[in-house]
């Protein structure tokens, strides 16, 4: 059940009329939680017993390392509570890439010899609630939250439909506490939810997936094509990305909100940042914040020396790649980003290069900082969407060896489009360093925030303003919508 699809929508009103009719805050919950069980298992989901389990196993050891009378069994219950988790995804997300790396291996020494795969079927969303399960644990023992009594609360914080399959990777802190209070569905929650899930979608279906069609052809083959379409595509699927992963952080963000429920923001527009370090403030921020928070931080962070705060953040970084796919293009996008990451912060923040030079701080050198940013980061696009390590090389070559002929098919759309999308954002930037009061008026027309109650003009309103944006879903969007990128981690 996908959330571009009528069905999840008739699922949508449904719960919402249940949540109405049912006035018990307890059975409100058990509803809501029941409605994300259903919704995983109709998503594709064949692992809801998986899910469960997960579940349960963090519960109970969070309530060991909650109840725990010595640090020494604090310790071992936060080892259980960390490796339950950690040990199903590597079982479902890395088993066959292990085999496969220990296959290459072995056909060094002993050629034909090898360990068949399991072919072990992605669970969806496994990525997401073992990170939050695992957070929950770790969170107990830090001492920041406190175990949560009631056994369905916590179920409903693992399961909650809207973030259950991509997030954003939600905290118990954030949300447990939102469970103490009666489910209502207010007239200002739903127009703020509704305007959210339009805006979603209208990112997805509209943008993300018309031109992630041109995106797919050209990656599927780039040794077939110049320098001129790699570049192209790879500017489009920068664009698609966002669109697909950040209109899905809206509509998850837009339910929660009609049920009253606050998830976290994942994006803050990141392709207008001035340096690599912020990109990564504003990209996904709720992975961001979880690797640093379990991971950098325990590792170290920048306690223990510079050259140790180096490894700390090149490891870390380099986790973040490998949570995104069993792949090496995957690891090196991570490397990538950590050695983008490491120079940042030897060069400006050690060494303070450029610190004493005030035209730095002039206007049009953030506007080239911002075009630099972006370029860096379109670049480590390129490794993301790569299929092979031989692709890549390829798409490398590519742009190392420049040329500007049209070898390939000719898909002039991709080329119109790939300008379009670099016109605007460099517009975008120009104008955004040199006025950020334009970056608040944006976000109030798109997400129509200066209403802030209701009367009988401002529903007219607001209702003319979904209805055209849903009449330009109906006729811009592409008759097959493909499930959303991060489906797939």
């Amino acid at each position: 059940m996908l959330f571009t699809t009528p069905e999840f929508f008739i699922f949508l009103v449904v719960v919402i009329l249940l949540i109405e009719l049912i006035r018990k805050q307890l059975w409100q919950q058990i509803i809501l939680l029941l409605a994300s069980y259903y919704f995983y298992w109709c998503s594709g989901s064949i692992h809801i017993l998986l899910l469960i389990f997960v579940t349960i196993a963090s519960y109970l050891c969070g309530w060991r390392v909650w109840k725990a009378a010595t640090l020494k069994r604090k310790r071992i219950w936060l080892a259980v509570g960390t490796i339950i988790p950690l040990a199903v995804l590597a079982y479902f997300k890395y088993i066959d890439f292990g085999i496969t790396q220990i296959n290459n291996v072995l056909g060094l020494f002993s050629p034909g010899a090898s360990i068949p795969l399991l072919e072990v079927l992605l669970p969806v969303g496994v990525s997401f609630f073992t990170f939050q399960a695992l957070s929950y644990v770790f969170d107990i023992y830090l001492g920041k939250i406190e175990h949560e009594e009631k056994f369905h609360r916590y179920a409903l914080f693992i399961a909650f439909f809207p973030a259950l399959v991509a997030g954003p990777i939600v905290r118990a802190s954030e949300f447990l506490p939102q469970l103490k209070s009666k489910i209502s569905i207010t007239g200002a929650n739903l127009q703020a939810g509704v305007t959210l899930i339009i805006w979603g979608l209208f990112k997805k279906m509209v943008i993300a997936d018309n031109i992630g069609k041109y995106v797919d052809i050209i990656y599927s083959n780039p040794s077939g094509y110049s320098s001129l379409y790699i570049v192209a595509a790879t500017i489009l699927f920068g664009i698609q990305i966002y669109c697909d992963f950040s209109g899905y952080a809206n509509i998850a963000i837009g339910v929660g909100r009609i049920f009253g429920f606050k998830l976290p923001e994942n994006f803050d527009m990141p392709y207008f940042t001035r340096n690599i370090q912020i990109f990564w403030r504003k990209w996904h921020m709720t992975l961001s914040r979880f690797i640093r928070d379990y991971v950098y931080i325990p590792l170290g962070g920048n306690r223990k020396g510079h050259l140790r705060t180096y490894v700390n953040l090149f490891a870390s970084m380099v986790i973040c790649g490998f949570w995104h796919g069993a792949a090496w293009t995957f690891v090196i996008w991570g490397a990538y980003h950590g050695i983008m990451l490491l120079l940042h912060r030897y060069f400006v923040g050690e060494r303070k290069w450029g610190a004493s030079l005030k035209f730095l701080d002039s206007n049009p050198a953030i506007f080239v900082k911002v075009l630099i940013t972006q370029a860096l980061v379109f670049f480590g696009w390129m490794i993301f969407r790569a299929n092979s390590l031989g692709d890549l090389m390829t798409c490398i070559q590519k742009i190392v060896f420049f040329d500007f002929s049209f070898a390939g098919t000719s898909y002039s759309g991709l080329l119109q489009l790939a300008v379009l999308g670099c016109v605007l954002m460099v517009l975008v930037c120009f104008v955004l360093s040199f006025n950020k009061k334009i970056v608040e008026l944006v976000k109030k027309i798109i997400f129509f925030d200066y209403m802030n109650y209701f009367s009988s003009q401002k529903v007219r309103y607001w209702v003319i303003y979904i209805v055209i944006f849903v009449a330009l879903i109906l006729l811009l969007a592409p008759p097959e919508t493909p499930e959303f990128i991060y489906f797939a981690f």
